[in-house]
């Protein structure tokens, strides 16, 4: 859905970019690790790949940038623009929303039933913040429409 919105190819440059860095770091520093800091280990091996996955999106984008035709990017942006496609977009977000907050509250009595309570308690933390931000939304749109 991020790659709907953006449009700016300095934008993704700099996703490149970050991508790269955020790669770069998670090598060097997983290299330096001894073998017995597990966690560290896979914490840096997931810095590698979100930095990868930022780097080849971001790449992708700027190669399409490049070599798309102005009238391509304009029919883009036609479409991009489009009620019933904007409309799509909005009941897909509000579906997501829905599934994740039935996904936190099943790993929340997953976790307890587990006897996981500080795993749990993070879950809990994660469904409140993402309650406050969709309420939050909705009082902004709502008194600006």
């Amino acid at each position: 859905m991020l790659c709907r919105y953006i449009r700016s190819a300095r934008v993704w440059s700099m996703l490149v970019a970050m991508g790269v860095v955020t790669m770069v770091f998670g090598i060097l520093y997983s290299r330096g690790l001894p073998q017995d800091l597990h966690s560290m280990n896979m914490l840096m091996g997931m810095f590698t790949g979100i930095g990868g996955a930022f780097a080849l999106v971001g790449g992708i984008k700027l190669v399409h940038y490049k070599r798309a035709s102005a009238d391509e990017l304009k029919l883009e942006e036609i479409e991009r623009n489009d009620e019933r496609n904007i409309q799509l977009i909005r009941m897909a977000a509000v579906t997501s929303n829905n599934a994740a907050t039935i996904l936190f509250i099943m790993m929340i009595f997953i976790l307890l039933w587990l006897d996981y309570r500080v795993p749990a308690l993070i879950v809990l933390g994660a469904l409140y913040v993402q309650s406050i931000a969709f309420f939050a939304a909705y009082r902004y749109f709502k008194n600006r429409i």
